[in-house]
């Protein structure tokens, strides 16, 4: 099994990149199991920025997108359940453990802020989670310790799960929704910045592209 995987022409078009795959097990009962497969891109532009700046215990690019099959053992399909009748129960619980997951990788501040219907142009049904997140900095993108704490950049992270012949399928995306320097003086104005890196936030255009990966994830 593999993860949902985006056109290759898509990956060209906004200029990610593949940066890695992997699974892992995500509920484990005595006769039931659901497996998470995930694929994770990054914009290849923004990745030495982050890489500068981002804190070395978070497990996500600042500007990434993500897709994931959950595979079931036993699937749905073979208790003869269609994935889409029961998508309600499946919807209210993907909010809760991927707001537990992203928190997992080291994103705080996590709030679901929005939920609305998604039109994935399949006919199927689909339902999309915004969350407002706050993204850690390393302390190294200050010069001196200034404040208690740690200095973040909000963020903005979409999700959507749709069923599958047999489970379901998520996919989303992470952007900067402000720049370093304006973070950084939002909760310290007399910090001053120890690197010369910039995000570039462009939320508009980062939230029109996470819409149409999601809408086009194979």
């Amino acid at each position: 099994m593999s993860a949902p995987r985006l056109p290759d022409a898509l990956l060209a078009e906004f200029g990610w990149e593949l940066a890695r795959t992997e699974s892992e097990l995500a509920l484990e009962l005595p006769f039931f199991s659901i497996e998470a497969f995930n694929a994770i891109y990054v914009d290849s532009a923004s990745v030495d920025a982050y890489d500068a700046i981002a804190d070395p215990r978070v497990d996500l690019a600042g500007r990434s997108f993500f897709t994931t099959d959950l595979v079931f053992d036993p699937s749905l399909d073979s208790f003869g359940v269609d994935p889409a009748s029961v998508f309600g129960i499946a919807t209210s619980y993907a909010e809760r453990e991927f707001k537990q997951s992203i928190e997992a990788d080291g994103l705080t501040a996590v709030e679901t802020v929005e939920e609305r219907d998604f039109d994935r142009g399949d006919g199927r049904p689909a339902r999309a989670f915004r969350y407002e997140v706050a993204y850690p900095l390393s302390d190294d993108v200050i010069e001196q310790d200034v404040v208690d704490g740690q200095f973040t950049l909000e963020s903005t992270l979409w999700a959507c799960i749709w069923p599958t012949r047999g489970a379901y399928a998520m996919a989303g995306g992470m952007f900067p929704t402000e720049e370093v320097g304006d973070a950084i003086h939002r909760q310290a104005t007399g910090a001053r910045l120890a690197v010369d890196v910039e995000v570039r936030p462009e939320p508009e255009r980062d939230r029109d592209r996470t819409f149409e990966a999601m809408r086009r994830v194979e």
